[in-house]
């Protein structure tokens, strides 16, 4: 699958602590549309750290599919932990801080918007239901008319005002990731040389398919036609190595468990290198398994 034109060249992934993350919503948003890669949502918030419904980013990539966006060009991985650590030691944090008083100059902005409009959209809702109610009658003394009405309007006077300011200007922004500390520069010198190959993921993923974890069908991946949310698996699978025996028992169990699923077994290996020539990509040989009478 081509490549967003409008995107990075190739997406980011942080490797922290021997996980693969990716913060960035846009990056996330292309590997799942152009590269059949979703990850798992693993963001929360310290609120609520207990919550385990309704997760956010970053997304964690399970290594082989790391490996397999790296294989076909669509994204780097960065040892994020030393590229912060370089920067943090360089002491240059002017544009850093600079990018965050922008951004909440434009919060404050909004929120002034927002607050004005809602504002409005009290005085008339209340101006219209409440202004007869606002009468004096001709029997009142000057005490009465000094008392402030039990069902007076409010109106946009300077506390009011003083209070909205106030409000806005109070507003800040918590930073989601630290895009602007750290220079696209100082990424490109702390680059992963090597991710551990995966040959049959990657080769599923670049034929299309998306992948999850199998674990509890009894494999080790659950391969889907198209994205996950719309369609269900159609495989379950297994790596195995060229000449690794298979013992009779995975066989069994795993096109038995897969076809009372309705799903079908697939196990797969690469075959060994033919040609040393630099960039090479050894052919994958895959089997489906159904078993039958069930």
């Amino acid at each position: 699958m081509a490549p967003d034109k409008a995107a990075p060249a190739t997406v980011r992934i942080s490797k922290i602590a021997g996980r693969y993350l990716v913060f960035d919503p846009a990056a996330v948003a292309l590997l799942r549309r152009d590269y059949n890669t979703c990850g798992n949502l693993v963001g929360t918030v310290p609120q609520q750290p207990s919550q385990n419904m309704l997760l956010g980013l970053p997304i964690e990539l399970r290594p082989e599919e790391a490996e397999s966006l790296v294989h076909r060009g669509a994204a780097h991985v960065v040892d994020d932990v030393a590229a912060h650590q370089s920067a943090l030691r360089s002491g240059d944090r002017s544009a850093y801080i600079e990018s965050l008083r922008r951004k909440k100059r434009s919060a404050q902005r909004v929120l002034a918007e927002a607050t004005a409009k809602r504002a409005a959209e009290v005085a008339d809702k209340y101006g219209r239901q409440r202004a007869p109610l606002q009468r004096k009658t001709p029997e009142q003394t000057p005490e009465d008319s000094d008392a402030i009405p039990l069902f007076e309007t409010p109106s946009p006077d300077a506390s009011t005002k003083t209070k909205v300011e106030l409000q806005v200007g109070l507003g800040g922004v918590t930073p989601t990731t630290s895009q602007e500390l750290v220079s696209p520069d100082v990424y490109d010198q702390f680059r992963v040389g090597q991710v551990p190959p995966y040959p049959l993921a990657r080769f599923l993923q670049s034929s299309g398919y998306y992948m999850t974890p199998g674990l509890r069908f009894g494999a080790r991946y659950s391969v889907y036609p198209g994205d996950p949310l719309r369609f269900h698996a159609h495989y379950m699978a297994n790596q195995y190595e060229w000449n690794e025996a298979i013992p009779i028992l995975d066989i069994v169990e795993g096109g038995r468990l897969a076809t009372a699923v309705k799903k079908a077994f697939l196990i797969g290996g690469e075959e060994p290198s033919q040609d040393d020539a630099p960039g090479s990509q050894n052919p994958m040989r895959t089997y489906s398994i159904e078993w039958a009478s069930m």
